[in-house]
């Protein structure tokens, strides 16, 4: 089977936070002149925000940029762990992750901005920038999301009860494809098969390993309630592996406001060949990316599974 590569969006804007002329904005919006010292605070505030964002073995492989009113996305090489993330794919999903929240603080202050993935072939690291353009009301679907991100968490615990509802799986689901990536909801079988994957062919451990973003294939064992889904696309490159994070970061987000519990796992995807065999055993109708195990929270989100961590942001 043969994938039709996606055209080449690397100057498009997409997301929540899409720019949109001034002609385009609601009936009755105030829009307000940009101030030197509110673009640096708004961008600073996003970033910092982003503290929030999952991220492999709690790197936090990104760095930002702020140059005028342009807040730049970097993914830092050095916190990269290549015995876990051989190629960086994990790394630059993280990236995304922590982009979809900068952007969804920006949304929710009502900031309009034009984005750019990969901007400078030149600069490989240069992931994504994100440029202000004018502030007018808060979208409310950003806003709606914006106050998931303290909330949001890792739950290894195991899952308990009946698996989500079919009104909960399709909002993450639609929060996932608007982010130009995919949810395939794996039958039980496949998670049987997928778990004899991630170990080599060995039997499944009790227990559970432990990944930020991902986890060994311990994870597929625990809890019967869960539903577990294969985040995937049809190419397979850096960019795409960008919007996958920001489909995570979106998906996970919907799911801590509907009351549903993530966990990530990435055993089965962190080294090509097994890759591969998923790719194979779910039909080939895509690259998968990372898998994400949902279900019912066993407890409230009181607060953030850790502290946001403070960013580093170089001041151009």
């Amino acid at each position: 089977m043969q994938f039709k590569p996606r055209p080449d969006r690397r100057h498009d804007s997409t997301g929540p936070a899409n720019v949109k002329s001034a002609a385009a904005a609601p009936a009755g919006a105030t829009i307000h002149p940009i101030g030197v010292q509110a673009v640096v605070h708004a961008l600073r505030a996003a970033a910092e925000m982003a503290g929030f964002a999952p991220s492999i073995l709690d790197s936090q492989p990104w760095r930002w940029r702020l140059t005028g009113n342009t807040l730049a996305l970097y993914l830092d090489r050095a916190c990269i762990d290549h015995d876990v993330d051989v190629d960086g794919r994990l790394a630059i999903i993280s990236c995304g992750a922590a982009l979809h929240h900068a952007r969804i603080a920006l949304a929710a202050a009502g900031w309009r901005l034009t984005m750019n993935r990969r901007p400078d072939p030149a600069d490989p690291d240069r992931l994504a920038s994100l440029r202000l353009e004018e502030r007018s009301l808060a979208e409310p679907a950003g806003a709606a999301l914006m106050s998931s991100i303290p909330l949001r968490r890792t739950d290894r615990t195991p899952v308990t009860g009946v698996p989500i509802a079919a009104a909960q799986l399709k909002a993450v689901t639609s929060a996932v494809r608007a982010e130009e990536t995919s949810l395939h909801v794996l039958y039980p079988d496949e998670v049987l098969e997928l778990a004899r994957v991630a170990s080599g062919g060995l039997p499944v451990p009790s227990g559970s390993g432990d990944r930020s973003i991902g986890v060994g294939p311990a994870g597929l064992a625990d809890g019967r309630g869960a539903t577990f889904a294969l985040l995937y696309g049809h190419t397979d490159e850096p960019e795409d592996w960008l919007r996958a994070g920001e489909a995570l970061s979106a998906g996970w987000l919907t799911a801590t406001a509907a009351g549903v519990s993530v966990l990530p796992l990435s055993a089965a995807v962190e080294v090509l060949a097994t890759r591969q065999a998923v790719q194979i055993m779910i039909g080939c109708v895509g690259y998968p990316y990372l898998l994400l195990r949902l279900g019912h929270a066993t407890m409230p989100p009181s607060g953030p599974r850790r502290a946001r961590a403070a960013q580093v942001i170089d001041r151009r």
